[in-house]
Order: structure tokens, then sequence, then C-alpha cells
């Protein structure tokens, strides 16, 4: 049985709007106008409409199904991308201790937590022993204050910034951008302070502000990982390894253009 004129306009209008709809993610497989010519030439030539619609409908089909297939495969390729670059910087950062201070919390998080509580313990208190008394302490007070607050933790409980961000995270009722927010900020925060501490042990160690005949002498008691790594080293020696730790901190966190640390 034919189609009715009304038939053949309904068929026609949706194969247009299904072609219109499908040339916003892909013009070239979703070819309208191409269609429109089909069409075109249909008429002018007293074409039977009722096959070239069954004709147009089943090949519209087999252009859905290519489109599909091609989306599918073009995501897989997107998730193993973004799986081997997420398992590639977890690697980068599994040469710091992860702590699992809260399940909501993310794996850099983890890490850049177990990197700072190691910075506190090991490194602060040696530019904190180099500096104090001295005139530079006070440009190193801000940088040290930040630090401590992510770092050092006391009775085996969060340290201050990072109990702020369990809060943050508990806050977000499971809002994934606000609790990306929290984190994103902790890392930029921390890591403009180490930026700052860096540039600051930089100049001094140019200007000479450093005696180069004293060495680190901290407490073994009191700081036993700061006096495993460097007692005994000269103060110089002793701020550039620091230097050199906070650096690759900021690099490996990604933080490195924010911070500005290889602008020239």
């Amino acid at each position: 049985m034919a189609l009715s004129d009304q038939e053949i306009k309904n068929i026609v209008e949706k194969l247009r709007t299904e072609y219109r709809e499908g040339a916003k993610q892909s013009p070239k497989i979703f070819d309208a106008k191409g269609f429109e010519d089909r069409y075109i030439q249909t008429l002018r030539h007293r074409g039977n409409l009722d096959n070239f619609l069954k004709d147009e409908v089943a090949f519209l089909e087999k252009i859905k199904t290519k489109h599909k297939e091609l989306t599918e495969r073009r995501n897989a390729s997107k998730g193993e991308t973004i799986n081997r670059i997420l398992d590639e910087q977890e690697e980068k950062l599994s040469k710091y201790q992860r702590v699992d201070f809260h399940p909501l919390a993310r794996p850099e998080m983890r890490y850049f937590y177990g990197a700072m509580t190691s910075f506190a313990d090991t490194e602060l208190p040696v530019l904190i022993h180099i500096f104090r008394g001295t005139p530079e302490y006070s440009a190193f007070q801000d940088s040290i204050s930040m630090i401590e607050r992510v770092g050092v933790t006391k009775r085996g409980m969060p340290s201050l910034r990072i109990s702020e961000h369990i809060k943050a995270l508990l806050d977000a009722n499971g809002n994934q951008s606000t609790m990306e927010r929290d984190s994103q900020n902790i890392l930029k925060e921390v890591c403009i302070a180490l930026a700052g501490l860096r540039k600051t042990a930089l100049e001094c160690v140019e200007k000479n502000r450093v005696s180069d005949r004293m060495t680190v002498q901290v407490s073994d008691r009191d700081f036993p990982k700061a006096s495993e790594a460097y007692k005994n080293l000269l103060f110089g020696i002793a701020l550039e390894k620091i230097i050199v730790k906070a650096e690759n901190i900021i690099r490996d966190f990604r933080m490195s253009d924010l911070v500005g640390l290889d602008a020239k």
C-alpha cells in the first residue's frame, strides 16, 4: 500500500530532523545536504517515493549505528588515555608517603599530605634552625606558617588545614566540584608558600647571607628525621637540598606553571 502525502511529509520531516540533530555531533557523517539533494533528484525524475524513503530510513539507521560505534570507540580511547595519565601521575607521586586521612580524599591529596608532613618533619626544622634569630627569618615566616598548617600533626590527629579539608569534603555532600575546589585550593596555597620559601632561600644563598662554615645541629630527640637527613651539613649545602625538595614537590604536583617556578 502506497504512502499517503501526509505520511511522506512526516517521514521526510523526521529524516530532516534526525540529520539536523546528528550533524551537531558529526556533520560529515550526517550529511543533511546529501539527503536533500537525493530527495530533490527523486522528485525531479518522478521516482518512487515509497522506495526512496524506505532506502533512506535504512541508510540513516546504518549511519546512526556507525556513529554510535565511532563514539564508543573514541570514548573508550579517551578513557584509556585518562586512566594511563592517572596511573602515570600516581606512579610519580608514589615516592611520597600516602596518608589515607579520609575515604573521600583524592589520591593526589593523600600523597600531597604525605609529602608535606615529611617536609614539615625533615626540611622545615633545618630551615628554622639556620635562620632563627637572623634578619632574614621574617621573610620566611608566611611560608613557614602555611607549611606548618598543612604538615604539622599532633598526637596522631590531622593537621589544621587537613582537618578543614575533611570538613569541606563532608559539607560538600558528594558534590565533586566542591570537593575538587578545596583540594586545588590546598595545592595552590601550599605550593605558593613553597615557591616563596624557595625564592627567599635562593636569594640568601646567592647573596652570601648564610654562613659558609656553620653546620646543621638539630636535636636528635626533637627532630629525628631532620637530624638524620641534615646533621653536620654546611648551611649552604643544607639549603640547596631544601630548595630542590621544594621544587620537586611543586613540579610533581603540577603546580610549577601556577607558581611561576620556571619563569625567567
